[in-house]
């Protein structure tokens, strides 16, 4: 019978597969840090946290950049299992309860990485196009959560109070919320819920 496979013999595929998980593990040591506060992570911390030689961090990623997309392309997986599509068919006070829950939800888990995109941001193209790509998404998400008080509107009414809803439950408002103001996330979500309510007073559903 065949004896064990060394390394010299391993299997290209077996290769693949082991540079996938170093690889994975560089990325998900990176994120890490970033969520227990470290907004600028060095290769070699990355390394140390992910059990590998910094060598080797340079060796799956020619530079930052690169790095910086693979933990994007990663965090952005992440965040997309938060989403919720809140059901139209709710009443107002319904899909306002949904939506400030779930997007506090959001909110709070991008918070680490909004942050450490503010350090890496001013230099990193890729970062500056994520942040925007995400920034698009939460306005469309309010724009069709709330699409049958908004689409009752003329034109300009409503664009003004979509920026106004858009603006409300934005990162920036909930960074000002939790880092300003103090606020517990359970207080944030509070503020959140009462604007939209505040904001969506007294407009029928388009019919």
């Amino acid at each position: 019978s065949a004896g064990p496979v060394s390394e010299a013999t391993l299997p290209s595929d077996g290769r693949a597969a082991r540079a996938a998980r170093t690889r994975d593990s560089i990325v998900d040591a990176s994120i890490a840090l970033v969520e227990a506060g470290d907004v600028r992570p060095t290769a070699p911390r990355i390394a140390a946290r992910a059990g590998v030689s910094v060598r080797s961090v340079f060796q799956h990623f020619d530079d930052l950049p690169s790095l910086h997309t693979a933990v994007v392309q990663r965090v952005v997986e992440r965040l997309s299992l938060l989403v919720v599509a809140v059901d139209p068919a709710l009443s107002l006070d319904a899909r306002i309860d949904a939506f400030a829950r779930y997007r506090a939800a959001l909110l709070e888990a991008v918070t680490p990485f909004r942050r450490a995109a503010a350090v890496h941001g001013p230099f990193a193209p890729e970062i500056q196009i994520a942040v925007a790509q995400g920034n698009v998404f939460l306005r469309c998400d309010v724009e069709v959560t709330f699409g049958a008080e908004l689409n009752g509107l003329p034109p300009s009414e409503r664009r003004e109070l979509l920026d106004a809803l858009a603006a409300t439950s934005s990162w920036g408002m909930w960074d000002s919320l939790r880092a300003d103001a103090e606020d517990s996330a359970e207080e944030a979500q509070a503020v959140l819920r009462r604007t939209l309510r505040a904001l969506l007073a007294g407009l029928p559903p388009a019919m």
